[in-house]
């Protein structure tokens, strides 16, 4: 299923934050947490190397958020 709201999580950006993980993608961590109100408490260095960060812009992105 997917979501139809900003910040929502869904299967499609639990898997893209997954695999943003993997060394060949990019490596990210998770800096011990998760979600939007989570990314916003963190540096910007440590949201180019945040999963969510990268999911949560495809979410924002594809519902125009």
């Amino acid at each position: 299923a997917t979501t139809s709201s900003c910040h929502g999580q869904d299967q499609g950006n639990t898997n893209l934050h997954e695999m943003t993980h993997l060394n060949q993608i990019k490596g990210t961590s998770d800096y011990g947490g998760y979600g939007y109100d989570f990314i916003q408490s963190l540096s910007a260095d440590q949201n180019i190397n945040h999963a969510d960060t990268y999911a949560l812009f495809a979410n924002a992105i594809s519902l125009g958020c």
